[in-house]
């Protein structure tokens, strides 16, 4: 097997394929339900549990840390503005100034609190959204 440029090219960008969460199986009830990781709006850290917020705006439990999920979100579709949140890019509605340079974000269905991006996480999210 030859390799050509574009091979090699591609080895040194990514050396490992990483495989990124598709889906998350969670239990209600008795039952499991899964859901896909393009309806999850924000994923958050509250009570010493880690939680998905759904487009339709449900919470569900999950066993998995947020500092497994950094590893396990894909980084173009998810950003860890702070040390308890996720966000979704698509889920993104509106992106407000707030105290210290920090910013406020604004989901499409996430009411339940403020959103506010580190101060020091603030100019990685601007260029993340780019």
């Amino acid at each position: 097997m030859t390799l050509d440029f574009n091979d090699i090219k591609k080895l040194l960008v990514n050396p490992i394929e990483q495989e990124y969460k598709k889906r998350f199986s969670v239990k209600v009830g008795q039952h499991l339900k899964l859901i896909n990781i393009d309806d999850i709006e924000c994923v958050f850290s509250e009570n010493k549990g880690t939680y998905l917020h759904t487009k339709e705006g449900r919470n569900y439990l999950i066993d998995l840390s947020l500092d497994t999920l950094e590893k396990e979100l894909l980084p173009s579709q998810f950003f860890r503005i702070n040390r308890k949140f996720f966000v979704n890019i698509h889920a993104i509605k509106d992106m407000v100034s707030y105290t210290n340079s920090g910013l406020q974000i604004k989901l499409n269905n996430y009411r339940e609190q403020e959103i506010i991006v580190a101060r020091e996480r603030v100019k990685d999210f601007k260029s993340w959204l780019e």
